[in-house]
């Protein structure tokens, strides 16, 4: 027995024990697990640490959890350390008693604290003298549980330290926004008593120029009347010299000189020269003690208010493209609840780098999120609403005056099917590869392989199906299929295989009753392969044939009237717009386009952005104008949700359910998309409004 493990097997520890739990691996509950970041934990940990969600954030380095493995190296090395144990010659007890030699350490008095050897008990610390002696390892036992206590006393002391840390951290931002925003207010508040003040001075001055201009006018026209005077009393003047320097008696008493004479006494009287006040001032000391006095009363710089230091976010469960809110409680440093404060929220995507970026540490994050402020009561609570685009890992940011001052990871969860039914079979509500599915007034219809069209309720129970009518030597299935509500009736793609080669033929349209009751058919040359169906807003049918090299539309009057033909270039599905447009799906251009009846290119669906266009599919237009494109995005069938204006809104992606093979869907009447899942020989239902 060795009073005391041996060194190397401390030194082991550290490489095969939980640093959450602190159990030493094994190879059931506590079996080493490795996360995509490289730390490893043990299996029940992590287990409750996901609370069986993914995707969850290390423990540690808080980075996603993108994958687990189990560490196979560390068990290697516990059975390393267990063989290296058992065979490894045990080393002399290095703790032996220092007053009796070679006396190993093997016992513990309770009474004075020390390890001592079995000597001791006899002679020293006998329990004839009232000494408590237990065996040295449950000494040790007990002390470690001691110790134990006392590291998680202390880890509780941390945590709480660390809580108060986080609290001033928040303090200090807070803080420092307010700062921002009070210079911002002051600034706003002299830039509008500067604005004032430039009023008041070109008032003035706009003032003095009227009154300086008024006054100018006045002495101007007393001048040109002074200077009137003068020029006709001048004139008068050089008459009468003239006439005195000629000395002629009748000149003197001539009727000229007369009229000059009274000329000259008529100006004889000078007129008053009425000046006025003229002298421009302004009066600055009127007012300016006033302005100065209100100044100076301007409010000061107060503190009377608490900061929002501690903020809880508590988020509701998170669910791509479905709406749901999180809930923010604001408080003061002392636990003082701060309601009616100006507390927004922000919340972003968190993205996974490219493989050009995955070096860069930095993280990647798409636009901001729209989210409404739905209530604040006086209880310091605020809740938003938002709805998540797509899946994974998005950050919560709680701004004061828009700066953010806590933040929090949300983890949204895949947009899964809310229903799904069917698998594969030839029985009543069994597919074989079902190809396409219409929602109808009151049922669903859902075609495939076998030449059926199941009618389903709401509810995806199973009521009756009828088969494509054909011929005994030449069966018929559907392709494509759609109702209409106007005239409640079924319109389907005949399709049957060419006796020669087996190849698909679809040049015939189809028309039932809701019940499936055949009504009547029609044929057209120009169809060759039309296997996609769609009714216009008109009642029309619309037809998209893919016969290679010859990628038409076609739209048909409900009698079969060829109304327009529309050649295209490259593989295209086109399905009814707002109106008379058409949603052209691409496939060679990998794009979206809305036109108009006549080609003319109105805009394009998801063009730009995270989230654009990859490898499209078909399109489809819901009740409220939403585009719904069924896309391919990380080798994945995606249904990507634009506006009709080409703005992306949310992502299907049922990465807990992937779509496997998914041909025709369609939209409900109750904001539901319908998926005919081919590989997977079923109809999923998706929420994504």
């Amino acid at each position: 027995m060795s009073a005391e493990e041996d060194p190397m097997d401390q030194d082991q520890d550290q490489f095969v024990t939980c640093s959450v739990c602190f159990n030493t691996f094994d190879e059931h509950e506590h079996q080493p697990k490795t996360l995509s970041c490289h730390h490893t934990y043990c299996a029940m940990c992590i287990q409750n640490i996901s609370q069986n969600k993914r995707p969850f954030l290390c423990p540690e380095c808080r980075k996603v959890v993108k994958g687990i493995t189990t560490d196979f190296k560390t068990m290697k090395l516990m059975e390393f350390f267990r063989k290296n144990k058992l065979t490894r010659k045990p080393s002399p007890p290095k703790n032996t008693c220092k007053y009796h030699d070679a006396q190993p350490l093997f016992f513990y008095c309770s009474t004075c604290t020390v390890p001592v050897c079995h000597n001791c008990t006899v002679l020293d610390h006998n329990r004839a003298n009232g000494h408590e002696i237990v065996d040295i390892n449950i000494a040790k036992d007990q002390h470690i549980q001691v110790l134990k206590t006392k590291v998680s006393q202390a880890q509780c002391i941390i945590k709480e330290n660390q809580n108060h840390i986080r609290i001033i951290d928040t303090e200090v931002c807070g803080l420092t926004i307010a700062k921002d925003e009070t210079i911002k207010d002051i600034n706003k508040a002299f830039d509008s008593l500067v604005a004032l003040v430039n009023s008041k001075r070109k008032h003035l001055t706009t003032q003095a120029l009227a009154v300086f201009e008024e006054k100018n006018r006045a002495l101007k026209r007393q001048k040109s009347e002074a200077q009137g005077r003068v020029e006709r009393i001048g004139e008068a003047q050089k008459s009468i010299g003239k006439i005195i320097k000629k000395v002629n008696t009748e000149e003197i008493f001539h009727n000229d000189i007369t009229d000059i004479c009274q000329e000259l006494d008529k100006h004889s009287d000078i007129p008053y020269l009425n000046l006025g006040n003229n002298f421009l001032q302004f009066d600055l000391e009127n007012g300016k003690t006033e302005m100065e006095t209100a100044i100076a009363n301007l409010s000061g710089i107060t503190c009377e208010a608490s900061l929002p230091s501690g903020v809880h976010i508590e988020p509701e469960r998170a669910i791509a493209s479905l709406q749901t809110s999180v809930k923010v409680q604001v408080s003061s440093g002392k636990g003082e609840l701060l309601p009616h404060y100006p507390i927004s929220l922000q919340i972003v995507h968190l993205y996974e780098a490219d493989e050009q970026e995955e070096d860069d540490e930095t993280d990647h994050q798409s636009s901001p999120l729209t989210v409404h402020t739905t209530a604040c009561d006086d209880q310091g609570s605020y809740t938003f609403q938002y709805r998540p685009q797509i899946s994974g890992v998005h950050l919560c940011q709680v701004m004061f005056f828009d700066q953010p001052i806590a933040q929090q990871h949300i983890i949204v969860e895949s947009n899964s099917p809310i229903m799904k039914f069917g698998e594969e079979g030839r029985s009543p509500g069994k597919f074989i590869h079902p190809f396409w599915v219409c929602a109808g007034s009151e049922h669903l219809y859902v075609s495939d392989g076998t030449g059926r069209v199941q009618v389903i309720d709401h509810n995806q129970r199973y009521i009756e199906h009828f088969m494509i009518k054909g011929t005994k030597n030449q069966p018929a299935a559907a392709a494509g299929i759609a109702y209409s509500h106007e005239k409640k009736e079924l319109i389907c793609a005949k399709v049957v295989k060419a006796p020669e080669d087996g190849s698909h033929i679809c040049n015939t349209i189809q028309r039932y009753t809701a019940e499936g009751k055949f009504i009547s058919e029609f044929s057209n040359d120009k169809m060759k392969k039309a296997f996609l169906i769609a009714l216009t807003s008109m009642g029309n049918i619309m037809v998209t044939d893919f016969q290679t090299d010859e990628y038409k539309v076609l739209i048909f009057s409900i009698s079969g009237e060829l109304l327009k033909h529309i050649p295209f270039n490259e593989e295209v599905v086109v399905f009814p717009g707002q109106d008379t447009d058409l949603i052209i799906t691409l496939h060679e251009s990998k794009a979206v386009h809305v036109c108009s009846l006549s080609g003319e290119l109105k805009h394009i669906i998801g063009k730009d952005g995270f989230w654009s266009i990859k490898q499209p599919h078909l399109a489809c237009m819901d009740n409220a104008n939403r585009v719904l494109v069924k896309d391919r995005e990380n080798d994945n069938m995606v249904i990507k949700v634009f506006t009709y204006e080409g703005i992306f809104l949310s992502c299907i992606e049922s990465s807990d359910d992937k779509l496997n093979s998914p041909r025709g869907m369609a939209v409900s009447m109750d904001g539901h998309v319908l998926v005919a899942d081919a590989g997977n020989s079923c109809i999923k239902k998706y929420k994504y409004v």
